[in-house]
């Protein structure tokens, strides 16, 4: 299995916002969500457009304010990608986003 880089994603963030979100590709990919200060709260993975439009309904990060995504080829790379993320986000702040600790 080819190893999946964990470089951070590369798009630039947008508002956390319904009219933002609306312009999502419903394609796999992983995303992040970032507080006011662009601090990752959370990194996830799936259908873009479905996982953003669930968490900002259900509120699941309530500090949540922007967003950035990055499509892949299908689920499976979109797994792994995410766990790359999540990895290299713990090693350099020695503990998983605010809400990925919560969410499980």
């Amino acid at each position: 299995m080819k190893r999946i880089k964990a470089r951070e994603i590369q798009k630039k963030w947008s508002p956390f916002k319904e009219e933002k979100i609306k312009d999502v590709p419903d394609v796999f990919g992983v995303y992040e969500l970032a507080d006011e200060n662009r601090e990752i709260v959370y990194i996830g993975h799936g259908k873009l457009k479905e996982r953003l439009s669930e968490h900002f309904r259900k509120k699941t990060c309530p500090g949540a304010r922007f967003f950035r995504y990055e499509k892949t080829s299908n689920k499976e790379r979109a797994e792994e990608r995410e766990k790359a993320l999540l990895k290299r986000f713990e090693k350099e702040n020695k503990r998983l986003p605010e809400c990925n600790k919560r969410l499980g």
